[in-house]
């Protein structure tokens, strides 16, 4: 039995090395890769400009709660939920009878001491009387009219105006009511302009100028309104190391209220650039290529990026306008350099 195992293995070894050398001549040489199909973006100036999102919340122009200064009972209202008022439009009168009468009693008094002051210095022209009598009685005539000032600011106090014209709230009161200092009466805003509040991180500070424009969006409406930025806070909130900007946006139609949440856009000055699209792109970690054609062969080029907008990103080093770059098939291309076919996009 050892005789045969022998004798077999001595005869495959034997048809191995016979057919070695058949193998080897079947093998032949690696072939190159075929042209990669691809599609191209001639690179070009463009107009372009930065763009930012934060989330924001509307503010009347003016905005008050309308409220009294002094406590009495209401009169009379004058204005009814949601009423539209200018500025000095009467909202509500509170008991004054007490205030009225005062102030009759001091014009009476005033008016005396004038006819006491008008006789004195007829007197006193001709030095029938002491020139300090005459000081006295100007001096209570005087104290007077200050008097019945203080008296027609006491009404005034009782007749509560709208400050500024706008739009009213709900009425809180009613004809009888014993209303106290700082009571709701009702609110008061003015609707015509709106200030957007928002938030963006203080890295963006160096992008952010007033006078830039903004778009902002609500859910509320299927439309865009446009804005200016207004302002900008001095202080950055130094949990958030954020800062609150703030933009006017014109509100003629009356649709926007304050306390609406707004989806805002902004929009820095155009300016020429050169543009690529992002699929252009191959990224390693901090560094960025693009494939240059130069001839039937495309060339990995390192290049720099500055801003982006979706779907674009701007270069600033590393190729000219002009220069032929692949946009559809980068996937496909491995190493430094490769061979390229172009396909219409």
């Amino acid at each position: 039995m050892k005789q045969i195992a022998l004798a077999l293995v001595v005869a495959a070894a034997i048809a191995a090395a016979a057919l070695w050398p058949d193998n080897r001549a079947g093998q032949s040489e690696p072939q190159s890769r075929p042209p990669v199909p691809v599609s191209l973006w001639e690179v070009k100036s463009a107009a372009f400009s930065d763009e930012a999102s934060a989330l924001g919340s509307l503010r009347a122009w003016e905005s008050i709660v309308v409220t009294a200064s002094v406590s009495d009972r209401v009169v009379e209202v004058h204005f009814e939920d949601g009423d539209t008022v200018e500025a000095g439009a009467p909202l509500v009168t509170l008991r004054q009878d007490e205030q009225q009468a005062a102030l009759r009693e001091q014009q009476e008094l005033a008016a005396d001491a004038q006819r006491e002051v008008r006789r004195l210095t007829d007197l006193a022209k001709r030095n029938q009387v002491a020139q300090t009598d005459l000081d006295s009685v100007r001096t209570q005539a005087a104290i007077a009219r200050h008097k019945i000032d203080e008296m027609r600011s006491r009404i005034a106090d009782r007749n509560i105006k709208a400050p500024f014209p706008g739009v009213l709230g709900l009425r809180e009161v009613s004809p009888g009511a014993l209303v106290s200092p700082g009571q709701q009466i009702t609110t008061l805003d003015d609707l015509s302009r709106m200030r957007l509040d928002f938030s963006v991180p203080a890295t963006m500070l160096s992008f952010l100028q007033v006078g830039m424009q903004i778009s902002a969006r609500t859910p509320a409406f299927n439309r865009q309104f446009e804005g200016q930025l207004s302002a900008i806070d001095a202080r950055v909130d130094p949990a958030t190391r954020s800062v609150t900007a703030r933009a006017t946006i014109e509100n003629p139609d009356g649709l926007l209220r304050p306390g609406m949440l707004m989806e805002v856009s902004l929009r820095a000055t155009e300016r020429n650039v050169l543009l690529l699209p992002e699929e252009s792109l191959q990224s390693r970690s901090t560094r960025h290529f693009v494939w240059v054609i130069e001839g039937d062969k495309a060339k990995r080029t390192e290049i720099t990026l500055g801003a982006r907008k979706p779907g674009w990103v701007e270069i600033t080093g590393g190729v000219t306008a002009g220069a032929q770059v692949v946009r559809d098939g980068v996937r496909n291309l491995r190493g430094t350099e490769a061979n390229v076919s172009i396909v219409e996009p």
